[in-house]
């Protein structure tokens, strides 16, 4: 653990702009997988709306504010990287997959009657690996690196 003081507006940030990029890059694979190549019947724009929009952006600030009140400046290295991991497989990965597999019962946009068990696991897996990935650029040095070359 380090002291938290003395952090950046960019160190609080970066998780955040990050977290909404990848939730939102994540849920347009789902939209694209689910909703429109294995399931296309229904109403796209609502799928679109659903997957992207509202879970992407609410998703990622969600799991970004808390990364960036639990982790930063309160962990550094591979040990921020999986408690990121660990907060995004949690919150994303249980918590807002358990729902969309409860509203996908009701809708039916993207198999989730049919193939309940392979939404939540891809669901899982893509929030842990996108937390540790977001982890990796905020808290690693050659994450950092790529980072500020592009200055994010």
């Amino acid at each position: 653990m380090k002291s938290s003081s003395n952090i950046s507006a960019n160190e609080v940030l970066r998780p955040l702009k990050l977290s909404i990029l990848f939730s939102v890059l994540g849920e347009l694979v789902i939209f694209l997988i689910w909703g429109v190549l294995l399931y296309p019947d229904g109403n796209l724009l609502h799928k679109f709306l659903w997957t992207v929009v509202f879970c992407g952006l609410g998703m990622g600030s969600t799991i970004g504010a808390a990364i960036s009140l639990l982790v930063v400046g309160k962990w550094k290295g591979i040990q921020a990287v999986i408690l990121c991991a660990e907060l995004s497989g949690l919150i994303l990965g249980i918590f807002c997959n358990y729902l969309c597999y409860s509203l996908d019962m009701n809708f039916d946009h993207f198999g989730g009657m049919d193939t309940p068990v392979l939404i939540v696991i891809t669901g899982t897996v893509m929030a842990i690996l996108g937390g540790a990935l977001v982890g990796w650029l905020c808290f690693m040095e050659n994450g950092k690196k790529i980072l500020n070359r592009y200055n994010v």
